[in-house]
C-alpha cells in the first residue's frame, strides 16, 4: 500500500500519482467538512431555540406579562442601562436613550440597534439597578424585558418581573384607590390578595412563554410607575398572601359592583366553582355597593337600535323586519337575566341567553358591553310595533366573587381585610405562596 512505501522507492511517476491522490482526497474532505457545516447550522439553530425556551422560565416571586402578540416588529427605547443577550449569548451594555427596533425575519427576529443588526430566537433586556425602565407603547416597565419569536411567526413581548412589582401594576388599574381615600385601605389589601391569587393560579398552569396577559383577558397591568403609596403600602402588607381553600389556592373572581346581588358562578362561568362562591346579598340592609356610581344605571335603545344589534351580531332574517316586544322570559335566583326574547311582526322571536346578554347590549356612549345582566325592562309601543326599549339595572361587572365597591365600603365601616375576604369568600383561609 502506498502509506508503506519507503521514501527509497519513489519514482517520478509515483510522485505524479500521489499529488492527484491527494488533489482527490482534499476535494473529498472539504466536500464532507462543508456538508457537516450545514447540518451544524441547523443544530446551533435548534439549540438556540432551547436556549430560548430556557430564558423565559419563570422564576420564584416572579411573573411573566404578555405585553404584546403577532406583531411582524416591534420598537423600544431605554432610559436607564441594560445588559442585552440574544439567545443567552451577551451581546451588549446599553445605556439611557438607546432604541431597539425588531423585526420578524425568516424563522426569527432580527433586531436593529447602534447601527448593528443581530438575528436571534430570543432576546433579553436586564436592567443593571432598579431605577431603569423601558418605554413600549406608550408604557414605562420595569424588570426584565424579553422579545421571543414563537411559533405563529409572530412576536412575543413579555414583562418579567417579581410579584409585588407586577401588583403595583395591577392595583391602580383594576381597583383605583386615591391617594386620598385612606379610608379604603383595608379594601385595597383584601383585593391586593385576590390579584396575587389569581396571578398565582395563571402561574400553576405553566405556559411555556407567559404566565399572564396584561389585559381584560386576565387582569389589567399598567406598567410600572402610576401607583400611589396607598397602592404599595396594600402590597407590602400582604406580601406572598393568598387565598386557600382546603389548603389550595382558591378560584378567585372578582369585579366592579355587583349591585346588591352576589352571582354563583355556574349562572356565569362554564364549569361549577367550589361552595364559597355563591348567590348571596351583598349586604342585610342596603347594599355594600351601592356607593358606586354605576350602581344604578340605563341603556335605551329604539326600534332602529335593536334592529343594528342583532344585524350585528347576524341574528336577522330578512322577515324580521319590525321589532314587535322584548320580553324577561327567565331570571337567575339572583334577579339576572337568564333568557331574554325579541319578538317581531310576522317572524319567529330571537332568544338571547344569559352568556350572550352582556356583548348583545353595546352600551351607546363607550360602545363598550352591558355594565350588567342584573336590569329590568320598561316599554314603549305604538299598536303592534316597539318604539323603545329602557333597560333599568344595577351594578357593573359579572356579580361573581369580590365586589369591589362593596369592599371599599365595608372598610370604610371598620371591617379589616380577613373580615373582607371572608365576607366574599367565605371558608376560605389567607395563607403564604410557597
Amino acid at each position: 500500500m502506498l502509506t508503506f512505501l519507503s521514501f527509497q522507492k519513489i519514482t517520478p511517476s509515483t510522485l505524479k500519482y500521489l499529488f492527484y491522490f491527494s488533489l482527490i482526497c482534499f476535494f473529498a474532505i472539504n466536500q464532507y467538512s462543508c456538508t457537516a457545516t450545514r447540518r451544524n447550522e441547523g443544530e446551533v439553530k435548534n439549540n438556540s431555540l432551547k436556549r430560548g425556551y430556557k430564558i423565559v422560565a419563570t422564576e420564584k416571586n416572579q411573573i411573566r406579562v404578555l405585553l404584546s402578540e403577532e406583531q411582524k416588529s416591534v420598537s423600544l427605547s431605554l432610559q436607564g442601562l441594560y445588559i442585552f443577550t440574544s439567545d443567552n449569548e451577551a451581546v451588549d451594555k446599553l445605556k439611557k436613550g438607546d432604541k431597539l427596533s425588531f423585526q420578524i425575519n425568516s424563522g426569527g427576529i432580527t433586531t436593529k440597534f447602534n447601527s448593528r443588526d443581530i438575528d436571534g430566537i430570543t432576546f433579553l433586556l436586564q436592567p443593571v439597578d432598579s431605577e431603569s425602565v423601558i418605554l413600549f407603547s406608550g408604557k414605562r416597565y420595569s424588570g426584565d424585558l424579553l422579545i421571543v419569536y414563537n411559533d405563529n411567526n409572530g412576536i412575543l413581548v413579555i414583562n418579567r418581573l417579581s410579584m409585588d412589582d407586577y401588583l403595583l401594576g395591577v392595583l391602580p388599574a383594576e381597583m383605583a384607590v386615591k391617594s386620598n381615600q385612606p379610608e379604603r385601605f383595608e379594601a385595597l389589601k383584601a383585593f391586593a390578595i385576590c390579584a396575587r391569587t389569581f396571578a398565582e393560579m395563571k402561574k400553576a398552569k405553566g405556559n411555556t412563554y407567559y404566565d399572564i396577559t396584561d389585559d381584560v383577558r386576565d387582569q389589567v397591568f399598567s406598567g410600572t410607575g402610576n401607583f400611589t403609596q396607598l397602592d404599595r403600602n396594600a402590597v407590602e402588607a400582604t406580601s406572598h398572601q393568598v387565598l386557600k381553600y382546603k389548603e389550595k389556592l382558591a378560584e378567585v373572581f372578582y369585579h366592579s359592583a355587583c349591585g346588591g346581588m352576589l352571582e354563583d358562578p355556574a349562572n356565569v362561568f362554564s364549569g361549577k366553582a367550589d361552595d364559597y362562591l355563591i348567590a348571596k346579598k351583598d349586604g342585610e340592609e342596603n347594599p355594600n355597593c351601592e356607593i358606586s356610581p354605576s350602581f344604578y344605571w340605563k341603556e335605551t335603545y329604539t326600534q332602529f337600535d335593536l334592529l343594528k344589534l342583532l344585524k350585528a351580531k347576524n341574528l336577522l332574517s330578512k322577515k324580521q323586519r319590525v321589532v314587535k316586544d322584548v320580553e324577561i322570559s327567565d331570571v337567575f335566583p339572583s334577579g339576572r337575566v337568564k333568557e331574554l326574547h325579541i319578538s317581531f311582526v310576522d317572524a319567529d322571536d330571537v332568544v338571547i341567553h344569559a352568556s350572550e346578554i352582556r356583548n348583545f347590549f353595546v352600551r351607546k356612549e363607550t360602545k363598550g358591553i352591558l355594565r350588567s345582566s342584573l336590569f329590568t325592562l320598561s316599554i314603549e309601543k305604538t299598536k303592534n310595533e316597539l318604539k323603545k326599549v329602557t333597560l333599568n339595572g344595577k351594578g357593573s361587572g359579572h356579580g361573581v366573587g369580590l365586589c369591589q365597591w362593596g369592599a371599599m365600603n365595608l372598610s370604610a365601616k371598620g371591617e379589616n381585610y380577613h373580615e373582607i375576604l371572608d365576607f366574599y369568600f367565605h371558608g376560605c383561609t389567607i395563607g403564604q405562596t410557597e
